[in-house]
């Protein structure tokens, strides 16, 4: 398991995250979400070690991970930089690769390499941004490590190998190891993930299942005045027409609606995006 205690990080005098506290288990994958700058790279840069806490703790198996090798061992990482070794090619690079790690596994790299369609003998600064993208995810992907921790992974990627990433990840989950992936893709999120982590401005929001977040949250189509709106999160504005959210109980939300006048269209159905965007407006009305 990776907890973190009240964890805080900054890069100046103002903290990026601030006060995190999470949970994360074996053989769950976890979403985490948030606009940029929210601090969402920040924090799985303290989970995976890179970063050292300003405060608090970053505990892996019930030890510090920051300056412990041996912990860092069991985390795999998906970032956007590609530092490679760039006139390898993708053969000499994973036998120099592989040094480092006991637990990789050629076959699996190269079950990876053919579906992705990378040929072994290719030079690696010859490689396109996706195909490096690729590469980077069959080096880490054939470590079977305990933990995997992926900032956007899906970047460059096109829908088929997309698809045969989340079948591979979802793969590796119900054979126990931790998943933790960091994305803009909110929709992917809703249907990849068994928890749902958001943050805003360092803030933790939410943390919890995807059906939790969204139990709560309602999207009313609704005919009015927009000034009888004022105390509704607005989602979407057409002329006299809008998509408006609320929390909290159903029957309660859809009575205070009607006896401010305001005609209800539809009730449609909620997403992790929704829930977001009423996280984000109503944290900034009440701020």
């Amino acid at each position: 398991m990776i907890k973190t205690n009240n964890l805080c990080k900054g890069y100046t005098q103002e903290y990026i995250l601030k006060d995190i506290n999470l949970e994360f288990e074996s053989g769950k994958i976890y979403g985490l979400a948030g606009s940029n700058g929210s601090g969402k790279t920040t924090l799985l840069k303290c989970l995976s070690g890179i970063y050292k806490p300003d405060s608090g703790k970053v505990i892996l198996d019930g030890k510090a991970i920051y300056n412990n090798t041996a912990s860092k061992e069991k985390i795999g990482l998906i970032f956007d930089n590609h530092n490679f070794l760039t006139f390898s090619t993708i053969k000499s690079y994973s036998r120099y690769y592989a040094k480092y790690y006991d637990s990789f596994s050629f076959d699996k790299f190269k079950e990876i390499c053919k579906k992705f369609g990378l040929p072994a003998n290719a030079q690696i600064d010859q490689l396109s941004f996706g195909q490096k993208k690729k590469f980077q995810l069959a080096l880490v992907l054939s470590r079977n490590t305990e933990y995997l921790i992926m900032d956007e992974p899906e970047n460059g990627l096109d829908n088929e190998n997309r698809e045969f990433l989340r079948d591979l990840i979802r793969e590796l989950s119900d054979n126990g190891m931790c998943v933790i992936i960091s994305s803009h893709d909110l929709v992917n999120i809703e249907n990849m993930c068994d928890e749902l982590i958001l943050i805003d401005e360092g803030n933790l929001k939410f943390n919890g299942t995807i059906d939790d977040c969204l139990s709560n949250i309602q999207k009313w189509r609704v005919k009015a005045d927009k000034e009888a709106l004022k105390d509704f999160v607005i989602k979407e504005d057409l002329g006299n027409l809008f998509t408006v959210l609320t929390k909290g109980v159903k029957a309660e939300n859809e009575n205070v609606l009607k006896e401010k006048g305001i005609e209800i269209i539809d009730i449609e159905k909620v997403s992790v995006a929704d829930a977001y965007t009423y996280m984000r407006k109503d944290g900034a009305a009440n701020g």
